[in-house]
């Protein structure tokens, strides 16, 4: 008997010596559902979309790369440093965070470590109960003694408390007590302790409830706006600037809006015409702002990459965004950032929005670059970028013209009473600075408040300085002007990119 066991054992040790030496077959990934693994925290919405319609694995492996790209702080360099500080800490979370049936970057602090990395000081104690029902005994507080990855929009000191419950699991509370400063674990009825201090414990800081703590612990859950870090990056690194911006900002009325202008935000990214688009990003602040206590500017507006659309003409490329604005005086920051070359263009620029009144007047005159009218009413409108009224119009960011070349011209005009005639005189300017009528104006009756004119130069024009005369009168007989400065000249050879 003992025989035909010892037989048995070596058969299952030899049984296993062998299966030890086949390497296990790795595990092919499923691609579909690398979207809902750990870059859940930091992907964008209309991302998750995007791949989720993706069809085959080629082109999910493509997008990946893609993903990655779009994030990387330093594309110049081999490293991409914001995909590998990810994934480390991914790794770290895995092996930190073991109390959880599930994957320790799918805990809550999995979570937190991922997105903002390691606190400054943790604060442990076993023994302490929270008030939740589910609770088991147990606090872990992380403390980040600065704003976390550069956030604007939570506390300078950031406590995160984790409380364990029914399943041994550290998770995010909202207690407003627990996010204290001030909180401390000790009982409140123990021996000796300062009424201050035990004031402080119930209280809280100062102006701290459930509702600020679940809207600062919320943010932190918040993929981190990149908008915000990329623009206070190159604000503060001017190294990162490689070239200048061509911007316009147009000033227009709005319909419904009429206690505030729409300024539109048109952006000249010509230079990477026929590449991957750059990400557009601006922000406008009151003129004179503060920061609060939060680091915040009152009244700032941010307009992301999702917030510019970028139209093709020719080889002209343009990105515009649009924003409704008080009346008043604005710091606007407008940056390019070119993913293909690596070089990032800035612009400071004041911006001054005066009084709306009801007396008759002009929008800003915009020469366009692609001017034309929609052909369906339903496309109208002035929250589009590109579209005003029943206009489609692209701007163009210089008012020099080779002869030859057609003047597009748009505006508006508000608080007329309709119909309204229209004249355009062409005016050139002699050499002792006078400037002479050129022919006979042209004149139309119009009866909106959109206007557009295209002037055909000719190429027996001289070259020179020229202006368009707009004279508009309205029904009751009211009449505002406005010239249009224009330059005839010869074709300017480009400089090669290389030489930016």
């Amino acid at each position: 008997m003992w025989i035909l066991a010892l037989c048995a054992a070596l058969l299952v040790a030899g049984g296993a010596s062998d299966a030890r030496k086949k390497p296990k077959k790795p595990k092919t990934p499923n691609l579909k559902e690398w979207i809902q693994g750990p870059v859940r925290y930091i992907a964008r919405k209309i991302e998750v979309e995007e791949y989720k319609r993706l069809p085959t694995d080629a082109d999910r492996i493509l997008y990946i790369e893609r993903f990655w790209a779009k994030r990387d702080p330093h594309q110049q360099t081999m490293t991409n440093e914001a995909r590998q500080v990810f994934w480390e800490r991914v790794r770290e979370a895995n092996e930190l965070f073991l109390d959880s049936a599930r994957d320790g970057w799918f805990t809550d602090r999995g979570k937190i470590h991922i997105l903002y990395g390691p606190p400054n000081e943790i604060q442990e104690d076993l023994e302490f109960r929270s008030d939740a029902a589910t609770s088991t005994g147990g606090i872990i507080r992380w403390i980040y003694d600065s704003r976390v990855a550069g956030r604007r929009d939570v506390n300078p000191v950031t406590v995160v408390p984790f409380v364990r419950g029914a399943g041994g699991e550290y998770r995010v509370s909202f207690d407003p007590k627990l996010s204290s400063l001030f909180f401390d674990a000790r009982p409140l009825e123990a021996k000796g302790a300062n009424p201050v201090d035990r004031w402080k414990e119930v209280a809280g800081a100062p102006g701290r409830t459930e509702m600020s703590v679940m809207l600062d612990l919320g943010k932190l859950q918040e993929v981190p706006p990149q908008a915000q870090i990329l623009l206070e990056r190159i604000e503060t690194q001017e190294t990162y600037v490689a070239h200048g911006v061509d911007v316009r900002f147009d000033r227009f009325g709005h319909p419904d809006h009429s206690d505030q202008w729409l300024v539109s935000f048109s952006v000249d990214i010509s230079r990477t015409a026929g590449r991957e688009p750059p990400a557009v990003i601006a922000r406008v602040n009151p003129a004179g702002a503060l920061r609060g206590d939060g680091g915040k500017v009152p009244g700032q507006r941010v307009l992301d990459e999702a917030s510019f659309k970028i139209a093709d003409s020719g080889d002209k490329r343009v990105a515009q965004a649009r924003l409704w604005l008080s009346p008043g005086d604005y710091e606007a920051t407008v940056i390019v950032a070119d993913p293909d070359t690596a070089q990032t263009g800035l612009l400071r620029e004041s911006l001054k929005l005066g009084p709306l009144t009801d007396r008759f007047r002009f929008s800003d005159v915009v020469l366009a670059e692609e001017l034309h009218s929609h052909r369906y009413r339903a496309l109208t409108s002035y929250d589009e970028p590109y579209t005003i009224g029943p206009f489609r119009v692209i701007p163009r960011f210089t008012n020099t013209f080779q002869p030859g070349e057609t003047l597009q011209l748009f505006y508006e005009v508000y608080e007329a009473a309709m119909p309204v005639s229209v004249s355009y005189q062409v005016q050139g300017r002699e050499t002792n600075g006078e400037w002479v009528d050129l022919g006979a104006p042209a004149r139309q009756t119009q009866e909106h408040r959109s206007q557009a004119w295209e002037l055909p130069t000719s190429e027996r024009w001289p070259l020179g300085d020229y202006r368009v005369r707009v004279d508009v009168m309205d029904a009751d007989g009211k009449l505002i002007s406005t010239d249009v400065p224009f330059e005839l000249a010869e074709a300017v050879q480009a400089d090669d990119e290389g030489s930016d």
